[in-house]
């Protein structure tokens, strides 16, 4: 820094410290402005691509691909209660059936049969659920909308108001 004349050398190996000390002030803030500042081009297309990345969100929100986490969290929670609930009732449900058999094959089978159907229960995903709990519930309430925000994702210009419903 010595060298870019960043500090005040008054001799060898000397330096002026109040006049090094604002010269290195100087020298930082020139730096954090030259960093900080954009062109207007770049800001724009940041601007552009901004809202693209929101639009895109919201029509995967639409198409019901795209959830919230709280959403999710609790969907899960209802489900991996449920499958808790059903595994934990396996032992009552199927101790009765297992009473007075002694050979080996039936009661595995019949053990089998419990733990599948607790299995049923995870597998009964609909996705559907997610999108019926959402708080961001959006219909597409025509083509003609789908096909606008395809447009508009694509970079077209897209007409909206009175004139584009003609």
């Amino acid at each position: 820094m010595a060298k870019d004349g960043v500090f005040v050398r008054v001799g060898h190996g000397q330096f002026d410290l109040p006049a090094s000390v604002n010269s290195f002030i100087e020298y930082r803030l020139d730096d954090t402005k030259e960093e900080g500042m954009l062109d207007k081009t770049t800001e724009e297309a940041k601007w552009t691509r901004a809202r693209r990345q929101k639009t895109e969100l919201e029509l995967q929100i639409m198409r019901g691909d795209l959830h919230r986490s709280e959403d999710v969290k609790r969907v899960m929670n209802d489900m991996l209660g449920s499958f808790r609930a059903r595994t934990l009732s396996i032992p009552s449900k199927i101790a009765p059936q297992l009473v007075g058999l002694t050979e080996i094959p039936p009661i595995k089978d019949i053990l089998k049969q419990g733990v599948y159907e607790a299995l049923e229960e995870l597998s009964d995903y609909d996705p559907m659920v997610f999108y019926d709990i959402s708080k961001d519930k959006m219909l597409l309430e025509d083509e003609d909308e789908v096909t606008s925000i395809h447009a508009e994702l694509d970079g077209e210009p897209v007409q909206r108001g009175r004139k584009a419903k003609e």
